[in-house]
């Protein structure tokens, strides 16, 4: 049995409907800082620098015209951003020191991509979060591991954990001191 390594962060994968074993597939990716809230057993959002796309601001709030154009957000440099960065409403990115709106910072990005293209994103992130993560993954209720969770414990425990899957950061470890490349395993790990 591999020994539990509490990971300082967590990297989330939400597959949309219709997953595949190879892809392309819809996702979207968040990551958290484990453990900060409630004692311990609540995660925190941790924020990407990025503004978000919004709608058009008219007299200080967004237009609820659903013709009223999108204001693009900006690219930003990608760095996560974690909550104690939050102060008055506005984010500061302490690697690129960009000042953003707290209300309209990123918190996950989205992908259609190939279970390799994903697991090469999630190294990434993975790396930048200094490669230590565990990596979760939930399922869409139309994927067959949402449908064998339901009957295996239930729709409400189902719903709750949307078919969860996780990575832990021990097997990480022990999987690429084997040799293993982490982009590989991954990949064997979104395709299950």
């Amino acid at each position: 049995m591999t020994e539990h390594i509490p990971a300082k962060y967590k990297i989330e994968v939400h597959f949309g409907k219709n997953r595949t074993m190879s892809g392309p597939n819809i996702c979207a990716v968040s990551a958290y800082e484990s453990g900060k809230h409630l004692d311990g057993e609540g995660d925190e959002m941790m924020y990407i620098c990025a503004e978000r796309d919004r709608g058009l601001m008219v007299g200080g709030q967004v237009s609820k015209d659903r013709d009223a154009p999108v204001i693009k957000g900006t690219d930003g440099c990608k760095a996560f951003i974690s909550g104690k960065q939050l102060k008055g409403g506005f984010a500061m990115c302490s690697s690129c020191g960009a000042v953003i709106r707290a209300d309209a910072l990123t918190n996950s990005l989205f992908y259609s991509l190939s279970n390799k293209q994903l697991a090469v994103k999630i190294t990434g992130w993975f790396r930048r979060l200094d490669s230590n993560c565990d990596i979760y993954v939930k399922y869409h209720p139309s994927d067959i591991r949402y449908i064998a969770m339901s009957k295996a414990h239930g729709l409400d425990k189902a719903r709750m954990l949307r078919g969860l899957s996780i990575y832990p950061l021990a097997n990480i470890i022990k999987d690429t001191t084997a040799g293993a490349s982490l982009e590989s395993r991954i990949t064997a790990f979104l395709s299950s």
